[in-house]
């Protein structure tokens, strides 16, 4: 079963739901669809996209180049540690009962700490330290695995074209070397997601079967995520 249910760390309505997993997934158009819905029913929520200017997760660009060094690591996992620290202080005094997140954990955070060398004890060890310091929002995640890393490279361009934010594909070799290194970076997630005591969706894609990966997600939005939200109550 990749729907798993647990009880929150605390007595809190407030919940956190993570979209995730590898570029060009479909987190974008999940997280906004899901917002969409949640408003339209009057729910109190925020979304937070990737793009979104100044994101209160995302470091400088210049901060992920020395990662592969003790100094630059260490530098990167203080100044993530404060920024998650400091997001989840201001979402539990907000107005808001939920907010959404997509790619600014695992995609950029975690995998690109692991493509950029980061020491991989010293990573798991970060990755745990963030997934600790949300817990007292209620995590819930929906994360988009891909069996076939090189082929979903190969799917993504083939809509968006080989050049497209930070990405660019100029020989079928950048697209095998793409998934090789995103394969293990991916991996490493997969281990710290199905050992993160959270509800959570996990969509293994294989044949992008979208109106059965969005049924799935209509259903853990209200048995996992609406639910939890209902049966919480302060003390």
């Amino acid at each position: 079963m990749n729907e798993k249910r647990h009880s929150p760390s605390i007595h809190s309505r407030k919940r956190l739901l993570i979209i995730d997993g590898i570029p060009g997934s479909g987190k974008t158009t999940t997280a906004t669809r899901i917002h969409n819905r949640l408003t339209a029913q009057g729910e109190r929520a925020r979304c937070l996209l990737e793009q979104a200017e100044n994101h209160p997760l995302l470091p400088p660009m210049e901060q992920y180049y020395a990662l592969n060094t003790d100094e630059g690591a260490d530098d990167f996992i203080r100044q993530l540690v404060d920024r998650y620290s400091r997001f989840v202080e201001e979402q539990l005094s907000s107005s808001e009962d939920i907010v959404i997140i997509e790619s600014v954990l695992f995609q950029d955070i975690v995998s690109v700490s692991h493509l950029q060398g980061m020491n991989i004890a010293q990573l798991q060890s970060f990755t745990e330290s963030l997934q600790l310091l949300l817990m007292p929002l209620n995590p819930h995640l929906i994360y988009y695995y891909h069996t076939d890393v090189e082929g979903q490279w190969r799917y993504i361009c083939g809509i968006r074209g080989n050049e497209w934010g930070p990405v660019s594909f100029q020989s079928d070799e950048d697209f095998v070397q793409a998934g090789e290194v995103w394969s293990a970076s991916q991996a490493f997630v997969r281990a710290a997601i199905d050992a993160w005591p959270i509800p959570k969706l996990i969509i293994e894609n294989k044949d992008y079967t979208w109106a059965e990966y969005d049924a799935r997600i209509e259903s853990f939005v209200s048995e996992s995520l609406l639910s939890d939200g209902m049966n919480i109550r302060p003390k």
